[in-house]
Order: structure tokens, then sequence, then C-alpha cells
């Protein structure tokens, strides 16, 4: 699971070390140097490269690692002693402290980091190595180990140091990574930026003065290079490497910070020319000059606005950001003409009473199809409410509610329900027969009626029968004449 959440890491690491540039005129040419890298820390962009990939020596850059291990190793101890052995001394090459350190004596991991990083000390790298891993062995496999944890897959390491070994390589890129992940170590940056360091007595030596070996740090080993925007990393050569130097440089005024990667770079002793300087300062100089951050969204900027309603006052508002936006970009930028703005609203009509600072919807900012910041819209106004047209609405939207409409359609089918039925009630009577009063009268007063009980319903059947036919069609029988009775 780490392993995989390790690849994972380096993945986007390398992603963002690999975003497309900005529209760049006229960066400076390198020369006399195998490659160059050129990162910005404002947009995590790299400005400029110069075959990134090309396999080189790593010189004293490897250096970068054996502190970068210590310090992880060590953190919140760096007051830890440690005492230097026979052991420690027995592989050390090339530059050293100044008394170098002796079999015996007791120094402390902060010392041998001010004097690895710093004065570019071998002895100081070597005793570091033993105090963080037990041995040279285990630390070089922590230190590619830890290479490949950060993405930097083109990268091998033999010793700590880097001292020339033919089986020792990496890239301008590999490097660039490593020395990004080291300055976020908030120790590491604070020990390469140091001009120099007094490193106090120990049981066996008298106090050290550490020169940095950065000549953008200190102008102690090399002059005319010395600005006071580096604030490190590391700087050295090796007769097989050339000269490797890799610079961070920040401006207190603009706060904007680049790194430059030069390796295998030559020297014009005739000149007093060391061109990884030469080059790093040309890279640095023009990134500074060539981009900054710059303002393309203020709060006070009318993006759009919205209708209102239920306000007898105002028909619309205004929106406006949240917040300004300043993003880093290319100097020459014109933000007339280069830069767009995309807005979307939340609502198609607010409705009042409507408060200042509202959130009504979003701007998104563009520099050459490239999303450069979103920031909320807001209302810029207070508006009240119309309790009279806050009536009409609420009777307009009740009369359109479903409740509403379900009882308006039982209204309606009731009331054609109702015509309907008394539609048919006086359809049906008009088509009864009326019944004659007289003959309903002497119905009631016939002779007889009510006597004995034979006679009485002959007769009843007679009459009823001369009724009958009476309605049946005695038309020729006089009118009120009874026809006899067979």
């Amino acid at each position: 699971m780490k392993r995989f959440l390790a690849l994972i890491f380096s993945l986007i690491f390398i992603a963002s070390l690999s975003l497309p540039s900005f529209a760049i005129d006229n960066p400076p040419e390198v020369e006399k140097c195998q490659s160059a890298y050129l990162y910005s820390f404002a947009n995590n962009r790299v400005l400029y490269e110069y075959n990134p990939e090309k396999r080189v020596y790593p010189t004293s850059a490897v250096k970068i690692m054996t502190g970068l291990l210590a310090l992880e190793h060590f953190a919140g101890a760096l007051d830890t002693e440690v005492t230097v052995t026979k052991e420690m001394l027995s592989k050390v090459k090339g530059n050293k402290l100044s008394p170098s350190l002796t079999a015996g004596e007791v120094v402390t991991v902060e010392q041998m980091l001010y004097g690895c990083l710093v004065g570019g000390a071998n002895d100081a790298a070597y005793v570091l190595a033993y105090a963080t891993s037990g041995n040279v062995e285990s630390f070089i496999t922590d230190m590619n180990a830890k290479a490949a944890l950060i993405g930097a897959y083109s990268t091998k390491y033999t010793n700590p140091t880097g001292m020339h070994d033919d089986a020792m390589y990496t890239t301008a890129r590999d490097t660039a990574q490593i020395a990004i992940y080291a300055q976020k170590n908030e120790d590491f940056a604070r020990i390469v930026k140091t001009p120099k360091y007094v490193m106090e007595k120990t049981d066996l030596r008298q106090y050290r003065d550490i020169y940095n070996r950065n000549a953008m740090i200190s102008k102690f080993y090399a002059a005319g290079y010395y600005d006071e925007r580096a604030v490190g990393i590391n700087a050295g050569a090796t007769s097989s490497g050339g000269y490797c130097t890799v610079q961070m440089m920040t401006d207190s005024k603009t706060n904007l910070s680049y790194l430059a990667v030069v390796m295998g770079a030559e020297e014009n002793e005739a000149e007093k020319k060391i061109y990884s300087y030469e080059n790093a300062k040309a890279l640095l100089d023009w990134a500074f000059a060539s981009f900054t951050y710059t303002e393309v969204l203020s709060t006070d900027k009318v993006v759009c606005e919205i209708p209102v309603s239920l306000s007898s006052a105002v028909d619309y508002v205004t929106l406006q950001p949240k917040e300004s936006l300043t993003v880093y970009l290319p100097s020459d930028v014109d933000l007339k003409t280069d830069i767009t703005i995309h807005y979307t609203t939340l609502y198609e009509t607010l409705a009042a009473p409507v408060k200042s600072g509202d959130i009504a919807g979003q701007v998104t900012v563009m520099y050459n199809d490239e999303i450069l910041g979103t920031v909320d819209l807001i209302t810029t106004a207070d508006i009240s409410r119309s309790e009279f047209l806050y009536m009409l609405s609420q009777i307009e939207e009740f009369t359109k509610s479903k409740g509403f409409i379900a009882f308006a359609v039982s209204a309606v089918v009731l009331s054609v329900g109702y015509v309907l039925i008394q539609a048919f009630r006086r359809g049906r009577a008009a088509r009864r027969p009326p019944q004659h009063g007289l003959l309903r009268l002497l119905h009631h007063l016939r002779p007889g009626d009510g006597g004995g009980h034979g006679h009485g319903h002959e007769h009843r059947d007679g009459q009823n029968r001369r009724c009958a036919d009476h309605r049946e069609g005695g038309a020729d029988a006089p009118p009120g004449q009874a026809e006899p009775v067979e």
C-alpha cells in the first residue's frame, strides 16, 4: 500500500512539473552546459528547459539528498551528538571542513548539516550518513529509495558526497524535483541560505568558520555572482562532472520565487566566468523581468445584473466579485484583450428582500483558454420587499398550486353535474302527459265508490276502460259523452 501511495505521489509531482507553460517570448539560451531547468514556484510550472532528461554527473548536488535524509531522520533532534569514528572518515576524499574532523571528536547533527549543505564538506556528509543509517551502504540504499519516492526515477546515487563515480547519474529535471521537495523542509531552507556559519568548538577542535560555497550566497569563494535575492540551495564542481548549481531566488517585493538548475557547465578562467552561475543568473533575471502577479479581477467590477421581483423601488441588482483575483502572468499581458471572463448566475430572477453580499453566481477568469480562477458573485445592494406585490404574488402562486387546481376542477365537475341533473329532470317532466283536474275529481266522486265490494270494482274497471278508450282514440264520441258498455 505504501509503495502504491508513493507511486501516486510521484506521478502527481511529475505532472505538476510538466504543466504546459505560458506563451513565452525570447527566453535566454543557455551556453556551455549540458542541461538546464527553470521552475516557477508561483504556479508550479516549468518556464524553461534544455536537455532536461539527459543523464549527467550530479557532483555536489548529491548533498541535497544527504542533508534531506539526515534532517528527516533527526527531525526535532538536531542537537543529537555523534562521535566521529575512523570508519566514518575512511572513504572521505575531496573537500573537508577546516580543520577536518578527527576520529573521537564529538559533534552535533546540526553542525554536520551546516558543514555538508553550506560548506560542501565531504567528511561532514559521511558522518551524517553513518549517523542516519548506521553505515554508508544502507544510507545509499535510503538515498535511492527517497529519490524514487519523490519521482526522480532517472537518478542513481553511489556515495553521499557527489565525488565522481561513473555509475552515479541524475538529470536536471530530477535534481529540480529533489531540490523543490527538500526546500519544503524548514530546517533545510534555513541552513542552505546561510552565508557563514560559525561551528562552535568541540572537545578536540576550536571554532570553525564555514562559508557557503554557493557564490550567489557568499562572496568568499567566487566574486561577481552574489545576489541578494538568492536563498540557496547548492553549488559545486568536479573535474568530470563540471560545474553544477541549483539556485533558488526570491524577490521580496513581488514575492516571486524561482529555481534554476544548470548541470555540467564549463569555466572560462581567462574571463573569470563560471557558466553554471552565468546561465542560472540569466534564467533567473529573465524570469523576474518576464512574469509578475497581476490583478485580473477586482471587487468593484460589475460583472452582470439580475432582475428583481416584489420590489417597488428597483427592477434589478448588480453582481460583483466577492473577492479580487490576482494571478501569476507574463508581464506583457493585455488585460483587455488577453483576459476573458465567463459568469453564471444561480437565479434567473431574485425575489425581494435581497441582502447585500448574498451569493448569486460565479465568475471564471481565463487566459489563453486556461482557467486562472473562479470567484463567487455577490449582490451589491439591500432591496426591501413590497408587501402589496408580495400579497399579489402569493395569490397568484396559490392559484397556480396543485391544491387550488384540484379544488377548481372539482367545483367545475360538480357544477356541470348539477346542471346536467337539473336538465335531465326538466326533460323528463316535459315528456309526462298532464292529468285533467275534472277527471281526477270525478274519479273520487263516482256513485258506489266505497259501496259493495263486487260492484265497486266493476264500476271502477269500466270507468278506467272508458278513460283509457278516450285517451287512446275515442275521437268520434262527443266530448264528455260516455260510450255504452257492452
